[in-house]
């Protein structure tokens, strides 16, 4: 199993860390479909050996529309244009829950279609520019040069690269790095940032008109994705979710849970890092994590499993340590 993908994460190939035996077929991309409230999801999607897109969202208000993060792939950005065509309207912002390249890639090209557009987002894309993504480009290119790339992952690995290479045009125009709420297009909403969780800064988004709250990657399946993640933080920013008064939660990949299926996948999450931080072997903690979020793996369960070893090994190992203190 290619441990390559890891580096080349970005959160790019995230969760491709252990390449299963048995891959599985994705389910199809879901498009833009209402969901009550003025808010429309674009699912995301991730096919065995390739790179996913997060889940995105295309909200409108009295001033247009924006949008919560804008995926990784043209499919999916091609997506995102088919929802906002057919709601009428053009988006006025973009609101990016943290810098992972599959929920930031396709900030540009939104940009330069609509140049009036404002993104709204944390500073700490500026530490993984010099930092995460840096180096996830460096291991790519000397990746890409052994050979070590399977023929599945060209497109994805590349367009990565080209990506990384544009950061600048990824970083905000409006930081928000501290909670607040904020009208955007004439909507209200409580923009709440998590520190030191999934990465140095997440944004997650209270809907209170909705009860709703849209958590990017504070929440995925089949696994979490702790690449870039400070377990405990992320256990804090999810006791902050629980107590939001969110009856639905809308995670960065996978289906829109209510409350009493965030609680689950909650519990699964605090038991998975306990037991990667204790002692016990490492096989009993993937094993656990595949029973507590059973739900959300179905026929997956062998890349789901790989991933949680892998993960559990990070956690174990301290390797994550660092991102607690930034």
């Amino acid at each position: 199993m290619p441990r390559w993908l890891p580096a080349l994460v970005a959160l790019g190939l995230a969760g491709c860390a252990a390449k299963p035996a048995v891959e599985t077929v994705p389910p199809p991309r879901t498009y833009a479909h209402g969901i009550g409230g003025a808010t429309f999801l674009i699912g995301g999607a991730f096919p065995p050996g390739r790179s996913p897109d997060g889940n995105s969202l295309i909200l409108y208000g009295p001033e247009g529309a924006f949008v919560i993060d804008t995926g990784r792939h043209s499919e999916h950005l091609t997506a995102i244009r088919q929802g906002l065509s057919g709601i009428g309207m053009s988006p006025v912002a973009i609101v990016n829950t943290h810098w992972h390249l599959d929920h930031v890639s396709g900030n540009p090209a939104l940009k330069a279609a609509f140049p009036d557009i404002k993104v709204y987002g944390t500073s700490a894309i500026d530490g993984a520019l010099t930092g995460f993504l840096a180096k996830s480009a460096e291991s790519s290119r000397k990746a890409l040069a052994d050979g070590a790339v399977p023929a599945s992952a060209l497109a994805d690995v590349e367009g990565d690269l080209a990506t990384i290479g544009r950061g600048a045009e990824l970083r905000p125009d409006i930081i928000v790095d501290e909670s607040r709420d904020m009208t955007i297009a004439g909507r209200p909403l409580s923009l709440r940032v998590a520190r030191n969780a999934v990465t140095e800064r997440d944004l997650w988004i209270y809907d209170a008109a909705e009860k709703r709250a849209i958590v990017g990657d504070l929440v995925t399946v089949p696994v979490p994705f702790l690449d870039t993640a400070c377990p405990e933080g992320w256990l804090k920013a999810l006791d902050g979710v629980a107590a939001s008064g969110a009856e639905q939660v809308v995670p960065g990949h996978g289906p829109i849970m209510p409350i009493a299926d965030f609680a689950i996948w909650h519990r699964a999450f605090s038991d998975f890092i306990a037991c990667a931080r204790g002692t016990s072997a490492l096989e009993g903690c993937s094993t656990g994590w595949l029973t507590g979020a059973a739900k959300w793996i179905a026929g997956d369960t062998a890349r789901a499993k790989a991933m949680a070893d892998y993960y559990g090994e990070l956690v174990r190992s301290g390797k994550l340590d660092g991102y607690c203190t930034a």
